[in-house]
């Protein structure tokens, strides 16, 4: 095996590139080393992607259908390789395109909602609220959490998230891979809707992934390097030439890093990772075993997460709002079909002719001429069937009522509040900010499950980014704290929005007050309320930078420079002209001594 993943905690993938497949030889340099342990894996690895397809099979065909009715695009029915079809048209059973726009509108809305770049959109904070924490510790979760973003920033997060989101709507669960990566720190895969099988732990968390999906000979070889193929990649590889797009079906499994027993005369445990690893991560060529795989690895923490919309019992696969507008939909598109046969027929009914007419030449385009016999007083030609206008504008209306259930499945609503606002308009800013509170009430289960992935994601990239030494050391004061982090969604960000809008209430009726206070002659009510926590804690809620405020340390130093300059400015000037002049005098040599102190001894110091 590669030297580089001998030690299991890395891979050549972290550092696939094309400079790195322009490495390659032509021709492996030397026969890889076989793996004792890869009978034994193998054969269970095999066993267990064939079990997991048949769970997943009811979810399966259901995926097909919700694809084919909201993006067909997103849905692979087979993996085979070598498909040279796939660039066919697939979406022909959607003629009204409500549910595209709508699934669109839902997943951008979570996309934006919930990792929005244009936003903080999580915190480090300290995990408890009772922990006093110092300037230090501070400053390390601020410059930690600005170092994250940078990282996503760098790297393909947002582009994934955007896709990710659009797949929870439509299928319910949408799984993402987290990997090392040497030119982006961190790199994310999504894989598509019929590539991947998943199974849960004890937990009801997923816990074990599968997955097959086709790479082309110089994709397998640019991933894993030429020397941990099998052979019958190696040989195309070799051929160079139309074989270097070959394609190949690779398969992929993560799962928890447990042994395995020993089968047939010898029996004993297959210690397949040590122990140290919680995971362990296998790839290899579908129906091509060899005597190793072409990659092993192990993982200190989860390298994929699973997002799920809702969770039913120990589903290891979740339901999505797409599956509650499945029906509405199948609706929208039969009766747009019957509406443009409607108006097909008005504009170009069935027709009906004199039995003369029969083998004769006829036609209905206009400029056509048809000759009939006039002795029957009949038209050559009549229509058979005549549409009833009156039923074309019933028919839109329902389609439009339709539509509208697709799209409050899908929250477009939510989403697009204040542009779909309807009815009587909010009057101030907090009704606005109510009726947006609750609207995004439905989406709080939903939401509360994604932060929960997305905190494993970014603990995830926190471990890849301490490894790289590229974060600060954890100060002493940080040392056995346990930090939590806060997801700044679209959520809290209503419900801060209410919060701050009653602060604006509570300081506007307490100014009245004090106002009127000080005209009576009374105490100032505002004396009971802390003044600088508030003002802290209105600034938190509207998402204003904490650091652009003072410490508590300075703001202390600033009040006692205020209050010397203060003092010095009370000092009236008579007194403030006798203080310079003992200057003055304190200054002035005589004798060796001052001037001040011979007016003050009436002797001048000796010389």
């Amino acid at each position: 095996m590669d030297a580089r993943v001998a030690d299991f905690g890395t891979a050549p993938y972290t550092e696939m590139s094309p400079s790195l497949l322009a490495q390659q030889p032509p021709t492996p340099r030397k026969e890889g080393k076989a793996d004792p342990t890869w009978g034994v894996l193998y054969a269970h690895l095999e066993a267990r992607m064939g079990i997991l397809r048949s769970w997943r099979w009811s979810w399966w065909t259901y995926w097909r259908v919700l694809a084919e009715f909201f993006d067909p695009k997103r849905f692979l029915w087979l993996i085979t390789a070598n498909r040279m079809w796939r660039g066919n048209p697939v979406n022909d059973a959607i003629i009204d395109s409500t549910g595209q726009l709508a699934l669109r509108t839902c997943g951008s809305g979570m996309w934006s909602g919930l990792t929005n770049p244009a936003r903080p959109w999580f915190k480090i904070e300290k995990g408890l609220p009772w922990v006093e924490i110092d300037a230090d510790a501070q400053s390390w979760m601020e410059d930690t959490q600005e170092r994250i973003y940078t990282v996503l920033h760098e790297s393909n997060f947002y582009d994934t998230m955007s896709q990710s989101f659009r797949d929870l709507a439509l299928f319910g669960t949408s799984p993402v891979i987290i990997y090392e990566d040497r030119e982006d720190v961190v790199r994310f895969y999504l894989p598509a809707p019929g590539e991947y099988y998943l199974a849960n732990g004890s937990r009801f968390q997923a816990t074990v992934f599968f997955r097959e999906f086709t790479l082309t000979v110089s994709q397998i070889v640019e991933q894993f390097t030429l020397e941990s193929c099998p052979r019958e990649v190696q040989s195309q590889w070799e051929q160079a030439g139309a074989s270097l797009d070959r394609e190949f079906v690779v398969c992929h499994a993560i799962e928890p890093n447990f042994d395995l027993e020993q089968r047939g005369g010898t029996r004993g445990a297959v210690h397949v990772l040590p122990s140290k690893f919680t995971y362990r991560e296998v790839y290899w060529c579908k129906g091509y075993m060899g005597d190793r795989p072409m990659s092993k690895r192990g993982f200190n923490e989860k390298p994929f997460i699973a997002f799920r919309w809702s969770l039913v019992g120990n589903e290891p696969y979740g339901r999505g709002p797409c599956m509650d507008a499945l029906g509405d939909n199948k609706q929208t598109q039969l009766e747009t079909r019957r509406k443009a046969e409607f108006i097909e027929k008005g504009v170009r009914p069935p027709m009906g002719a004199d039995p003369a007419l029969k083998n004769e030449p006829a036609s209905i385009r206009p400029g056509g001429i048809t000759y009939t016999a006039a002795d029957t007083g009949k038209k050559g030609f009549w229509p058979l069937f005549e549409p009833n206008p009156q039923w074309l504008p019933a028919i839109s209306a329902d389609i439009e009522l339709v539509n509208k259930r697709v799209q409050a499945a899908l929250f477009v609503d939510v989403f697009m509040a204040i542009t779909r606002m309807e009815g009587v308009q909010p009057r101030n800013e907090q009704e606005l900010t109510e009726r947006d509170l609750e609207r995004l009430q439905e989406l709080g289960p939903v939401v509360n499950l994604a932060t929960r992935e997305l905190t494993d994601l970014l603990r995830r990239v926190m471990a890849i980014m301490e490894r790289r030494k590229m974060l600060k050391p954890m100060p002493q004061s940080l040392i056995n704290v346990p930090l939590k982090i806060n997801f700044v969604s679209i959520l809290k960000l209503a419900q801060k929005a209410a919060e701050t809008i009653s602060m604006k209430d509570v300081l506007a009726t307490g100014g009245g007050m004090s106002s009127a206070a000080k005209a009576a002659g009374l105490p100032d009510p505002l004396r009971t309320m802390n003044l600088d926590k508030t003002y802290h804690r209105y600034a938190e809620l509207s998402n204003f930078p904490m650091d652009c405020f003072w410490t508590d340390e300075q703001v202390e130093e600033h009040d006692q420079a205020r209050e010397h300059a203060k003092a010095a400015a009370q000092i009236p000037p008579a007194s403030m002209a006798a203080v310079q002049a003992a200057h003055t005098l304190s200054q002035t040599p005589v004798g060796g001594g001052s001037a001040l102190h011979a007016m003050l001894t009436g002797q001048t110091a000796p010389q």
